[in-house]
């Protein structure tokens, strides 16, 4: 085959060997090969670009938050008791008798002695009594003397009696005699002898009787005086005891110790008050306790003579246990055991009878325990996990929380000592691992 010529620039022409020449077309091929790769490459990595970006979410930021650091420390384990406040010396003053309010003489919390005048009434009903047997026991003072008086007379009058009768026996006797020597000397009759004999008989009977008259009247005297002295007794007694009960209504305390209350109608003059009603109360407040129904399970770290911190109303007071009961009993829910604890405030008249108390019972210590501040962030989440803080990120942790004793939180699992966390509420981004802080 001949060699074909090629033109070279000057026109000229030139032969050029085929060995040397390949084709065209193969050339043209492999470019555009190239291309398509490149192509599909850039395709690629922008698909990526544009696919990376379209499923990555974007961070939310959290502003206004608050962080607490995890300590060690001592961890200290209690329990709350509640309980009663008890005064045992407590009497209420009552009413003696019905009667009118006159005066009160004491305010609530006052401090009274023992026997002093708190309060009067006014008992009309006693004052006319108290006239009644007063008049009666004069009149009786009276008869009594006219019962002597009368039985004297007739005594002294009896005597007098027997001793002209005993005078005119003597004369009868004398004439008897005579009426006798007479009759034997036949100088006088029989009739005129026994005429004198039945004289001498009568004045005799007659002196008989007026010795058993004086005997009698003797003895009868004795006994109404007994009886009439019996009477004046008797009104003696009833005036006293009306004196008593009118003195009574000048109402005293009947121990020393504060007035705790006082009824409504005593404070109003003239108002009526029936015989027992409760006037006042009266409470000695040094012997003041409290009990507390401790659950059955904690007495055993108790003791006689530990202290315990208790909270009754807004006061905050120290309380020594006196006692602790050995049987228990169901509480009111019915669904634990508790035993009473008593125990004597350090400072009791400052407390309310039946005010209610909370003791907070220590029932031991861990040492070297990791412990958060108590925050919002345990209100969410279920208390599975925080958010730890990273640099300027925080992100979701899962934790273990143990017991939680007042500000303190137990962190038993997921932080360590020195790990910070956001400590207020997760809210805002509880469905992200992780937030921007800002």
């Amino acid at each position: 085959m001949e060699n074909p010529t090629m033109s070279g620039p000057d026109g000229s022409r030139k032969i050029v060997s085929i060995d040397d020449v390949k084709p065209r077309s193969a050339k043209g091929k492999r470019t555009k090969t190239i291309l398509a790769i490149a192509g599909m490459a850039v395709a690629a990595i922008v698909l990526a670009i544009v696919l990376g970006t379209a499923g990555t979410k974007k961070i939310p930021s959290v502003k206004g938050y608050t962080i607490a650091t995890v300590d060690k420390s001592d961890f200290v384990k209690t329990t709350d008791a509640s309980g009663t406040v008890v005064v045992p010396a407590e009497i209420a003053v009552v009413a003696p008798e019905t009667g009118y309010s006159s005066a009160i003489l004491v305010a609530e919390g006052d401090t009274v002695a023992k026997g002093k005048v708190v309060a009067t009434m006014s008992v009309p009903d006693l004052i006319d009594d108290k006239d009644d047997y007063t008049a009666s026991l004069a009149a009786a003072k009276v008869a009594l003397v006219g019962i002597a008086n009368d039985y004297d007379y007739q005594i002294a009058t009896l005597g007098t009696t027997i001793v002209r009768l005993d005078a005119q026996i003597a004369d009868a006797e004398k004439t008897v005699l005579t009426k006798k020597a007479l009759l034997a000397l036949k100088s006088s009759k029989q009739s005129d002898y026994d005429d004198a004999v039945d004289a001498l008989t009568t004045l005799r009977q007659k002196r008989e009787d007026a010795v058993s008259e004086r005997e009698n009247d003797i003895k009868k005297k004795a006994i109404d005086l007994q009886k009439q002295q019996a009477t004046i007794d008797q009104l003696k007694v009833s005036l006293e005891r009306t004196d008593a009960s009118i003195e009574a209504a000048r109402i005293k305390a009947p121990m020393a110790g504060e007035v705790l209350s006082i009824t409504s109608k005593l404070s109003v003059p003239g108002s009526l008050i029936t015989l027992n009603d409760t006037l006042m109360t009266i409470a000695d407040r040094a012997g003041t306790y409290i009990d507390f129904e401790v659950d059955e399970q904690y007495v055993s770290v108790l003791k006689v003579g530990d202290t315990l911190t208790a909270t009754v109303g807004t006061k905050t007071v120290l309380a020594k246990i006196t006692s602790i009961g050995k049987v228990a009993s169901l509480s009111s829910d019915g669904l634990t055991a508790t035993v009473t604890v008593r125990a004597k405030p350090e400072n009791a008249s400052t407390l309310t009878p039946g005010a209610s108390a909370v003791a907070t019972i220590t029932l031991g210590t861990k040492s070297n325990t990791l412990v958060l501040p108590r925050g919002a962030y345990l209100t969410t989440g279920g208390q599975k996990y925080v958010y730890k803080v990273d640099g300027a990120v925080a992100k979701k942790a899962v934790v273990e929380f143990g017991d939680i004793q007042g500000n303190k939180v137990e962190v038993t699992k997921g932080l360590a000592a020195g790990d910070k966390i956001i400590s207020s509420g997760y809210a805002d981004f509880i469905d992200n691992d992780s937030v921007e802080l800002k």
